[in-house]
């Protein structure tokens, strides 16, 4: 039960960072004290960190850096485990913060292309409407 409530508070902790904009140091920083502080030892917390970092890269957030010391990771089983689950769970938000993004912008065409569509269309497809109603036009006649 510990670790589920452990990882929900990861995530609105990550969820409240990603809303802001992300400053890879502070968020980095702040999973690290939060993990600290609820009694996770240090070489997990540290492979956590890392890991995430990495996470977040692989998952699209050029912000973050690929951080992995392989010598650790090799000779240190808590280091290791925390490195892999920082991994994937940072990699898991930030492909949904992405999708959230996506989703948002995608939404945002849509409303704008009902206003307007004029506003949305690139120049080719401004030329072949033209063409269709020129085509409409003379069917019409």
């Amino acid at each position: 039960m510990r670790v589920k409530l452990h990882f929900l508070a990861l995530g609105v902790l990550g969820v409240l960072t990603g809303c802001t904009g992300l400053n890879p140091d502070r968020y980095l920083l702040n999973k690290q004290e939060f993990m600290l502080a609820q009694g996770n030892p240090p070489a997990y917390v540290s492979g956590y960190v890392d890991g995430c970092s990495a996470g977040r890269r692989l998952g699209g957030d050029k912000h973050f850096a690929y951080r992995k010391n392989n010598t650790r990771f090799e000779k240190d089983a808590l280091y290791a485990r925390g490195w892999q689950e920082g991994q994937i769970n940072c990699r898991n938000e930030a492909l949904e913060e992405e999708q959230q993004g996506i989703n948002t912008a995608g939404k945002r065409r849509a409303k704008a292309a009902k206003e307007n569509p004029e506003n949305t269309m690139d120049e080719s497809e401004k030329k072949a409407e033209a063409e269709m109603r020129e085509i409409w036009e003379e069917l019409r006649k």
